[in-house]
């Protein structure tokens, strides 16, 4: 419940709350746990879309999955899937396992080291875990609106409400991450 309520407080006092994560003794296990957490929770907002692309026509995965079809002998103890549908939903599934699990922690573990060499070179004296944990504490405040994405995206499909949503997410991303390395670089913590 911490979790939730540190979360909901963010929208509103970014500086304060993570400053008190990091009064609390944060570290980079907390961080990683936080990057895992929003990792999953991201991977979980996409499913919607997944499934929608999945059931719509896609000629060219479509032609990609029939050649393979054709060229994969079968192993034993896993199945082809015989419904297109369910062959095109595997394929996008392990695409976006892909990317949320192996792909993008490494991608933020840069993105984190780039926000503390920003810190760095305006003056600010961060340690690299509280650079981490300010962007990886960013990405789980803003899962909620990523979960929202998710949804638009799946039930309505690209357009304007999905960009509106997408680009709210990213602008609470980018206030709580600035707030957070505020936090991190310049001011005191207990």
């Amino acid at each position: 419940m911490a979790l939730v309520n540190d979360i909901v407080g963010s929208y509103r006092r970014p500086r304060p709350v993570f400053a008190g994560l990091l009064a609390r003794g944060a570290d980079d296990k907390t961080g990683l746990v936080f990057l895992l957490l929003a990792m999953a929770l991201g991977f979980v907002s996409e499913l919607p879309g997944v499934s929608r692309d999945a059931n719509l026509p896609n000629p060219e995965l479509e032609a990609a999955i029939a050649a393979e079809r054709d060229d994969v002998r079968p192993i034993e103890g896993a199945e082809v899937p015989e419904a297109m549908v369910d062959a095109k939903f595997s394929a996008l599934l392990s695409a976006e396992i892909m990317v949320w699990f192996l792909i993008l922690p490494l991608v933020f573990y840069g993105v984190a080291m780039v926000g503390h060499l920003v810190v760095k070179l305006f003056g600010g004296v961060p340690d690299t875990t509280a650079s981490r944990l300010a962007l990886f504490w960013a990405l789980v405040v803003a899962v909620p609106l990523k979960l929202f994405h998710g949804l638009v995206g799946g039930m309505i499909g690209p357009g304007p409400a999905l960009t509106a949503v997408g680009f709210l997410w990213f602008v609470v991303l980018m206030w709580n991450w600035s707030m957070n390395l505020r936090v991190a670089g310049w001011e005191a913590r207990a």
